[in-house]
């Protein structure tokens, strides 16, 4: 059964295991929960509405701590990442999806038959409006190439995009896509993860290098949405100093 597909289900109909123990289990050693959790379908909520559930008390500090920074710099890149916030009035986390990174994922296969949705190189227009538009873009990417649509999305309040699923602290693309649709502590701490990753971004991040953070967070562009500049603004307007 195609991935796309499992949307349509009954997921009550489902006895699911356990994602987190699986995850558990798999850092422990077991096998079959690693293998259950890099493969399985079942893991996405249906129509990506987990439990969305809103940033916890207390979870800036925790992230600041381990990232070893202050909480003023943890919230500057949520708000200026996804505008403070992780998910649509849905429930969905927020997506964008790329064209650019879903034609190379997929070896131009889908540039001449699906333009919008796949093309050679970074069209800003090819985006159109927001929202949950960018999940009627997922949908149709998924029918051609179910996983390759998931890690050409960006997700949740710090716009990490899929193929980062590792980085990120996931063993797979779905199960990061699932822990982005359950809560903004899940996409904080993945965040906490995909920075502590690269040495050079954590260290421009204590730093409050900004450039140097938005150039290895946002890509070479940054400088074209200004995310040094308000990033900057941001963790003075956060009490940072």
């Amino acid at each position: 059964m195609a991935l796309f597909d499992l949307f349509r289900k009954d997921e009550s109909a489902v006895e699911q295991p356990d994602w987190r123990q699986s995850v558990e289990d798999c850092l422990g050693g077991v096998e079959a929960a690693c293998t259950w959790v890099e493969t399985t379908a079942d893991a996405l909520p249906k129509n990506f509405v987990g439990s969305h559930v809103k940033m916890s008390p207390g979870a800036f500090v925790k992230a600041a701590a381990l990232l070893g920074v202050s909480e003023a710099h943890v919230r500057a890149v949520t708000s200026v990442e996804a505008l403070g916030s992780g998910y649509l009035t849905s429930g969905r986390p927020k997506i964008l999806f790329e064209a650019h990174k879903f034609s190379a994922a997929t070896g131009r296969k889908y540039d001449t038959s699906h333009p919008n949705i796949s093309s050679r190189t970074w069209n800003k227009a090819l985006y159109g409006a927001g929202g949950e538009n960018q999940y009627a873009r997922l949908a149709v990417a998924m029918k051609l190439n179910q996983t390759a649509a998931l890690a050409c999305c960006s997700w949740g309040a710090f716009q990490i995009l899929g193929s980062n699923f590792k980085a990120a602290g996931y063993s797979s693309v779905q199960a990061f896509v699932y822990s982005t649709c359950q809560s903004e502590d899940e996409q904080l701490f993945g965040f906490c993860n995909f920075v502590k990753s690269n040495l050079a971004m954590h260290k421009a991040l204590k730093a409050k290098d900004w450039a140097g953070f938005a150039s290895r967070y946002n890509g070479p562009g940054y400088k074209a949405n200004a995310y040094d500049s308000k990033l900057a603004a941001a963790f003075k307007k956060f009490g940072g100093r």
